[in-house]
């Protein structure tokens, strides 16, 4: 039978693979996320600069004005790989490597907690079902990958020593580190444990010794005093409960309190479930770090009482099935990489604009800095914490038809990228505007 050191694999661990297969599929499909396009392209200029972004150079409005890209380090991963490829081919293989390593830490939590494969088992369907939504290439993919590191670390002795060090790092590919901070603080208040507060002390600290320095918790207070403008991006909307991505969330929940009623959460335990669980419900966003924490206490109600029974399979068999598995999730991942082409307008309709100011959409934003800067500055895109309410709400309304002569007169814009559905293609029709270009989900009109 195959072995790996001392453990006997069997058709029961395959199932474990078989969701991280579904993820490689995932993880080539088209990709419609401008927010990754702009985060290559603030890399590259970092790169360029040889220091980290404190002013946007990206928009129109706020040229020059105070902005720092929280997410530093991996801007500047990006902006390498894109040098030394000439492209973004290498996207869904960095997604799926940082995608599946959370899973397998996640998972590896699980299983200490279950000694159970099989609980394990059913834990990789539903995480890697949770995931699937989450799976992007944008900075955050690292926020779920350190939270389950951080998780993970904090059920040995013996390596949670490295938290600090993993704080540190978060803290320079992403400003959700204080989720790290937290975590480990819930975990001293359930453990009542001097050294778990003194290691989400260390973090804390360190996280001012990257780039940013102390500018790190600026960027937190900027991110906390903008939450007005997060409720414009869908992501940090409420959860719609009624969505079918929200049924792996209702099953932990569900989970959760099966096994407080048969007593396999204690009340240590709810100190960190209950805050975990009540951040997933907050918003869209936050569904999947809430799973990443609370799916191994979960889990804990179906875990049974007598030991696990594994019957021995023929090594022939599980070698086959596993090169099987393997082999469906190599052709899915070495697929191209395409655009969405309902989130990015084609080449066409970009080669009828010239490079003065464009109005267009948040979504297109972080292409069109990608594609088109520095030869083009961008009106509005979905860093919030730069807009703020005030300019995610003057777009709006702008894009609904009202107020539109008096701002394209202020920023000189005398062309637009638009969606067909909005009320402003008609009403720049109206106005004697000449449409150049129409598909199903772009419009470029110039003015007479």
């Amino acid at each position: 039978m195959p072995r790996i050191g001392d453990i006997r694999l069997t058709i029961r661990h395959l199932f474990l693979i078989v969701p991280i297969a579904g993820l490689a599929w995932a993880v080539t499909s088209p990709l419609g996320d401008n927010s990754f396009l702009w985060h290559v392209r603030a890399g590259t200029e970092q790169l360029d600069r040889g220091r980290v972004l404190t002013t946007d150079p990206f928009s129109i409005e706020f040229l020059g004005d105070g902005w720092r890209t929280q997410s530093w380090l991996a801007d500047i991963l990006f902006g390498s790989l894109e040098r030394a490829t000439g492209g973004i081919g290498w996207a869904p293989l960095y997604t799926f490597i940082v995608a599946a390593l959370a899973i397998s830490f996640v998972l590896a939590v699980v299983h200490r907690r279950s000694l159970h494969l099989g609980v394990t088992a059913a834990a990789a369907l539903v995480v890697t079902w949770q995931a699937l939504p989450f799976t992007n290439s944008r900075p955050v993919l690292f926020s779920y990958l350190l939270l389950a590191a951080v998780a993970a670390a904090l059920r040995s002795n013996r390596v949670d020593w490295a938290i600090p060090a993993l704080i540190w790092l978060w803290a320079a590919l992403h400003g959700s580190f204080v989720l790290g901070v937290g975590l480990v603080v819930l975990e001293a208040i359930r453990r009542r444990s001097v050294r778990h507060v003194e290691l989400a002390a260390a973090g804390a600290v360190l996280a001012t010794f990257t780039a940013h320095g102390i500018g790190i918790w600026q960027i937190l207070l900027d991110f906390l005093s903008n939450r007005e403008a997060l409720g414009f991006i869908q992501e940090w909307q409420p959860p719609d409960y009624s969505h079918p991505f929200m049924i792996p969330y209702a099953l932990v929940i569900l989970s959760a309190i099966y096994a407080a009623s048969r007593g396999r959460l204690d009340r240590q335990d709810l100190i960190v479930v209950l805050p975990f669980l009540f951040f997933g419900m907050l918003a869209v966003r936050n569904i999947y770090p809430a799973m990443i924490i609370v799916l191994p206490y979960a889990l804990a109600g179906f875990v049974p009482d007598e030991p696990e029974v594994r019957r021995a399979d023929s090594p022939l068999l599980v070698g086959a099935i596993a090169l099987l598995i393997v082999g469906a999730g190599v052709v899915g991942l070495v697929r191209p990489v395409k655009l969405a082409v309902d989130r990015f307008p084609p080449e066409e309709a970009l080669a009828l604009l010239d490079d003065g100011p464009l109005f267009h959409g948040i979504g297109v934003g972080g292409y069109l800095i990608y594609a088109e800067w520095p030869e083009r500055n961008v009106l509005v895109d979905d860093r919030a914490e730069l807009f703020g309410a005030d300019g995610f709400e003057r777009y709006l309304e702008i894009a609904e038809g009202k107020g539109w002569e008096a701002a394209f007169s202020q920023l000189g814009i005398s062309q637009a990228l638009l969606d067909p559905d909005w009320a402003l293609a008609d009403v720049l029709a109206t106005a004697g505007w000449t449409e150049l270009y129409r598909d199903e989900y772009f419009v470029v009109a110039v003015a007479p």
